[in-house]
């Protein structure tokens, strides 16, 4: 399975347990898990998932060893287990009978679990090979060698099963048409975008669209890829993936634009990201549109590009009592993006259908998000593969991610490979986890500087934050000095980036000698609604509460 896991990129019995398991822990209990343990305790359960594994099947082993199994017997085990696999576990963990749900690597999950489920028959054979040779000399009393004391014949014919199937698995992967959606590819990016739709007459020379249709990009070749991104940066991963928060250290007031180094990190793949190359990337656009189709990343890229600056929000941050988990209210960070708009690809394939509510989103790594059409339609939603001028970095989901206007990050799917526009709801990852269904941003603010807990002289000192409220943008930051009692209006420190931004602001405070402070912090967002007041956890729409942080007087020295 590692082996799958890490060239073919087959997903581990333990990784989809361990998501399906999350469908049964209560929103509490998962969060004071993280409070209580840290990621430790993400960790923990991930290797106790693997340990079980091996443990069943250690268990499995040796009773056919102990009970001398005949070598068909455990083969029809192997083959109960790969059928297991197909039919129970991934159904259940939303990859469809024998993968048939899954966009991508189909061929790649039947073949190369079958090559497992071998594998594991081989091993048995090979111990009990071993247990019978070691009892003979021995000599411990045996009626026969045992069953599976086997001859080589059986032993070689399984190997070569096994690589048979791996081998299979190995080429569908690099040769198997992964689709048959009409292939199109943007040729001039000179043209003015067409709209109206492909079907014939095609009215758009910029346009080519059939199965067969070999039309050189106007990207020179190795263009999509000559630019590529970093290598990946190393996480410590847990059971549900990864968490960093951005780079800002104690005391620092956030830059208005978040490096790509510093910019908080989100992932639920506990044994890695997906590791895409643009060259056989495709996004396939299905469901209720004119025509489904598939688009390359050449193609993408001679789109109209759209710029702009966002921030991005994870729905776990604590935007209060942030002491109380290891990323504190740092899961939120602020970046310069390029992208085509998803209406553009969307009108690739024509334009979606009257009735259709929903578009749904598919990863590589199977995480999926839905939006409603009006929103996967905006202007500001967009298809990115730029990230403040560099190529869309493998850790934020190269080759591409989605960004939705006013939505926590949940909904800003990464490693994008399908969109799939549909009239009905659909039930997406989080939604299965009774997270938020709609993942709007709840108004923030927070206190940057002083630190927490810091010892400042008497005198005047400056206050200054972070406040976001998504597309609704920030009206007006107030802070306290006194817990809360009177309340000053902050001034921003510089005017929003975009449209969907946090602001940056500051103001200044008195501490008066032997007297500590309470500092606090609230905003308004644009439409004039005040930010929530009482403290909530992140489960399962986001954090809320006001920001508050204490300071200590440094004391005054004494004459002597």
């Amino acid at each position: 399975m590692a082996l799958l896991r890490f060239t073919l990129q087959v997903r581990t019995i333990p990784e989809r347990m361990m998501e399906w398991a999350l469908l049964f822990v209560p929103l509490d209990v998962f969060e004071a898990g993280i409070r209580r343990f840290g990621f430790e305790a993400k960790r923990y359960a991930l290797y106790s998932a693997i340990v079980v594994s091996f443990l069943t099947l250690a268990a499995l082993g040796a009773v056919a060893l102990r009970r001398r199994w005949s070598i068909r017997a455990v083969a029809a085990v192997g083959i109960a287990l790969w059928l297991f696999t197909m039919v129970v576990i991934m159904p259940v963990t939303s990859a469809g009978l024998f993968g048939g749900a899954l966009i991508n690597g189909t061929p790649q999950v039947v073949f190369g679990y079958l090559s497992v489920a071998l594998s594991y028959v081989i091993a048995l054979a090979l111990a009990g090979t071993f247990v019978g040779r070691a009892a003979g000399a021995n000599r411990e009393p045996l009626s026969e060698p045992g069953p599976l004391a086997t001859s080589r014949r059986p032993i070689l014919l399984l190997t070569g099963t096994a690589l048979a199937s791996l081998m299979a698995a190995w080429t569908t992967e690099r040769w198997l048409p992964r689709t048959r959606l009409t292939r199109v590819l943007v040729r001039d990016p000179q043209q003015p975008f067409p709209s109206g739709g492909i079907d014939p007459p095609n009215p758009h020379p910029n346009i080519a669209g059939t199965p067969q249709t070999t039309v050189e990009s106007s990207l020179p070749p190795g263009a999509a890829d000559s630019a590529g991104p970093p290598p990946p940066r190393q996480l410590a991963r847990d059971k549900d993936g990864a968490t960093l928060p951005s780079g800002r250290r104690p005391g620092q007031l956030a830059p208005l634009i978040t490096s790509n180094t510093d910019f908080y990190i989100v992932t639920k793949n506990a044994a890695g990201d997906p590791m895409l190359r643009t060259e056989d990337w495709r996004l396939q656009i299905d469901g209720e549109v004119q025509r489904p189709i598939e688009v390359d990343y050449a193609s993408l890229r001679t789109l109209p590009a759209v710029e702009i600056t966002k921030t991005l929000e994870c729905v776990s941050n604590f935007v209060a009592k942030c002491e109380l988990v290891p990323f504190g209210c740092d899961l939120i960070s602020t970046a310069r993006w390029k992208g085509a708009r998803v209406s553009d690809v969307m009108a690739l394939a024509g334009g979606v259908k009257a009735g259709a509510g929903t578009l749904a989103t598919f990863a590589a790594d199977e995480y999926t998000t839905a939006l409603p059409i009006d929103v996967a339609l905006a202007p500001d939603t967009l298809l990115v593969y730029e990230m403040n001028g560099q190529v869309l970095p493998r850790e934020h989901g190269y080759p591409l991610r989605m960004l939705v206007p006013g939505r926590y990050g949940m909904k800003s799917a990464k490693w994008i490979v399908a969109l799939r526009v549909l009239r009905r709801e659909f039930f997406d990852w989080y939604g299965q986890r009774n997270w938020s269904k709609d993942g709007v941003v709840k108004t923030m603010s927070r206190i940057d500087l002083p630190a927490p807990g810091a010892a400042l002289p008497p005198g005047v000192h400056r206050i200054a934050g972070i406040a976001y409220a998504g597309d609704r943008g920030v009206a007006k930051v107030e802070y306290s000095a006194d817990g809360g009692a009177t309340w000053q209006v902050a001034q921003f420190i510089e005017p929003p980036a975009g449209r969907d931004c946090w602001v940056r602001w500051q103001g200044n405070f008195t501490l008066a000698p032997g007297a500590d402070v309470t500092l606090v912090a609230r905003t308004t967002d644009g439409t004039g609604a005040l930010q929530t007041e009482a403290f909530g956890l992140p489960q399962p729409d986001g954090g809320s509460g006001w920001h508050m942080i204490q300071v200590r007087v440094t004391p005054t020295a004494t004459p002597t």
